[in-house]
């Protein structure tokens, strides 16, 4: 459970004092951060992001790094690293690790119109081709293999039956042999950056591993192509679609991506589960999982050639 960390002006002015970006002029806390307290800056030389990891150990926060100075070598478009002075891609301040990134302009956009959809695809697609980072965690962190946590957990609540039976069905019908390189995990429309309709960034790669790419791509379509525990068909056929033009899918990649669309929306709802009843208890939101858990049973009762793409 995370102790977000609250930074006053002075101890912003502290940290700044290990970069060259010199002096503090503004500084605004960012909303939205599951696992980071994050800062707006400016200073003389521009507007930056400056992240808190309150969950994440530094060996976690030095994978984390590694990956986005593995994305900037490659072009790919997502936030850029400053290091410090003393070059380190990260410090530490009050024994939590703290990176300052590049702030982008841009918006965030809850309606992702076809062409916005084709881009987040193709970008997609590329990452699937980067060579996978040193350190990259091998597994996702909260995939079948963490189920159990709710499973086992000392309540009484019948998510546990649906999500027991979700994960039987998952268990018969995932080809664990599908390919598997770098993904990011969390592609929600809220993490995607568009200026005038055009893609300026995939943001918070925190759940990047090396993991399936079709559960990437499901995880996707969960994020961008759905609203009240209902899919698009459209919007998830022209993610595909988009995703295709660089990484065409095999046949069996085409027929498995329903079971791991399945999966994937299971695992949003058992994760949104696990932290608003379980972890984090939240009156306002301990029914939300519901709309992610609609989405899987959507998928589950539909078959491999629903979504075209």
């Amino acid at each position: 459970m995370a102790d977000y960390t609250k930074l006053n002006h002075a101890d912003i002015e502290t940290l700044l004092g290990r970069y060259d970006l010199g002096a503090l002029e503004t500084a605004a806390p960012l909303s939205g951060g599951q696992a980071n307290s994050s800062y707006q800056l400016t200073t003389p030389k521009g507007c930056f992001t400056l992240s808190v990891c309150d969950e994440k150990t530094a060996e976690e926060t030095r994978v984390l790094t590694r990956v986005l100075e593995n994305l900037a070598s490659h072009g790919f478009p997502a936030t850029r690293l400053i290091p410090a002075r003393d070059g380190c891609a990260f410090v530490t301040f009050k024994e939590k690790p703290v990176y300052i990134k590049t702030y982008l302009d841009g918006e965030v956009c809850r309606d992702l119109d076809p062409a916005m959809l084709a881009q987040v695809g193709r970008a997609m697609a590329r990452l699937h081709t980067l060579p996978v980072p040193d350190g990259l965690p091998p597994a996702f962190p909260y995939g079948l293999a963490y189920f159990n946590e709710v499973l086992d957990a000392d309540i009484s609540h019948p998510f546990k039956g649906w999500l027991t039976g979700k994960k039987a069905y998952l268990e018969t019908t995932l080809d664990l042999s599908m390919a598997r390189g770098f993904i990011h995990g969390d592609i929600f429309w809220d993490n995607l950056l568009f200026d005038r309709g055009n893609l300026v960034a995939v943001l918070d790669f925190e759940e990047a591993c090396q993991y399936f790419f079709l559960y990437d791509l499901g995880m996707a379509a969960v994020g961008c192509c759905a609203s009240a525990g209902s899919f698009d068909r459209d919007k998830v056929s022209r993610l595909v679609r988009g995703y295709q033009a660089l990484r065409p899918l095999s046949g069996k990649e085409r027929e498995q991506f329903n079971p791991f669309l399945v999966y994937a929306a299971t695992a949003a709802a058992f994760w949104r589960f696990r932290q608003y009843n379980i972890r984090r208890p939240d009156p306002a939101r301990a029914d939300t999982y519901q709309e992610l858990a609609a989405l899987a049973d959507q998928a589950a009762s539909l078959g491999p050639d629903a979504w075209g793409g």
